[in-house]
């Protein structure tokens, strides 16, 4: 296993109209071939995929990263959380490790993410992509869940930075499971502990406040333009993005299936994992 840090300030970001600060990345690799980067949702860090650790590092080189703000990563006091510079972030990791032959995969934000630094690949690098997976992700403006729109409010400020991590990490557990009882304490105390110092909770309400660019309706439209193979896996009892959201995405996408899991929610990878397991070492295979 390595463990490896990304410095900012060397490329193009995506956003030009202002230079992010710098920052290094924690992230962390497993195994050796063609790469896997799995990134993961709002609030989370890279525990979520640690099902995916022993059975794909078997046969590829697993890339997992926490978000600027999230995990083991930095946690800066600026404004630099928008889905634009988390997408330019994975960009760079992306260029400075050569990663060829890839498949990106993303859930919830980190879904959103992955479609972004897909766009970007598909237009400059095209040769850098192989596949691209897509859990429960965020894509359209009209599905933003609940709890973030709560987020957005002056209200759902207060409420992050004064209710007990603890708290939050077993609310948004909840949100996401259809089988509650499959929630740990090992869990709930993992996504806790990140959120629960003063600038865990400014990185989570900044990138809950950014996640949605000012050019969304462009972006999606754009969406046609992802022309590598595409598995869109989704939870049907998942309220946080619904199915419908992965329909249209399905439809939007012009080399996608869209699976369905039954009896499962917002996050797959930790609900159900060897069945999410199973049907992307499957399409990753075919």
């Amino acid at each position: 296993m390595q463990s490896h840090e990304l410095g900012r300030g060397d490329l193009p970001t995506i956003n030009n109209e202002e230079t992010s600060s710098s920052i290094k990345l924690h992230q962390k690799e497993y195994g050796s071939g063609d790469p896997i980067l799995c990134l993961h949702g709002l609030g989370a860090n890279i525990f979520t995929w640690r099902h995916f650790i022993t059975p794909f590092s078997q046969t590829n080189k697993l890339i997992l990263v926490d978000l600027r703000g999230f995990g083991a990563s930095p946690k800066p006091s600026d404004t630099h959380y928008s889905i634009e510079e988390h997408a330019d972030d994975i960009y760079k990791i992306i260029l400075r490790d050569d990663l060829k032959r890839l498949t990106l995969i993303g859930n919830s934000l980190g879904g959103g993410i992955a479609l972004l630094v897909a766009m970007r690949l598909c237009e400059q690098d095209p040769a850098r992509l192989l596949n691209l997976v897509l859990i429960d992700a965020g894509a359209y403006k009209e599905y933003v869940p609940g709890y973030l729109k709560l987020m957005r409010t002056s209200v759902g400020g207060l409420m992050i930075h004064f209710a007990p991590s603890r708290l939050a990490a077993k609310f948004v557990l909840r949100a996401s499971y259809y089988d509650k009882n499959k929630i740990t304490e090992e869990q709930i105390k993992a996504y806790a502990n990140p959120i629960a110092s003063k600038e865990g909770r400014h990185a989570l309400l900044q990138t809950a406040r950014q996640c949605i660019p000012a050019n969304s309706d462009e972006i999606t439209a754009k969406l046609k333009s992802i022309a590598i193979p595409t598995m869109l896996l989704w939870g049907r009892e998942d309220t946080v993005i619904p199915l419908k959201a992965g329909e249209l995405l399905d439809q939007a996408l012009p080399d996608s299936r869209l699976v369905v899991l039954e009896r499962c929610g917002h996050i797959p990878q930790e609900e159900k994992p060897d069945e999410t397991i199973a049907i992307i070492s499957k399409f990753m295979n075919s």
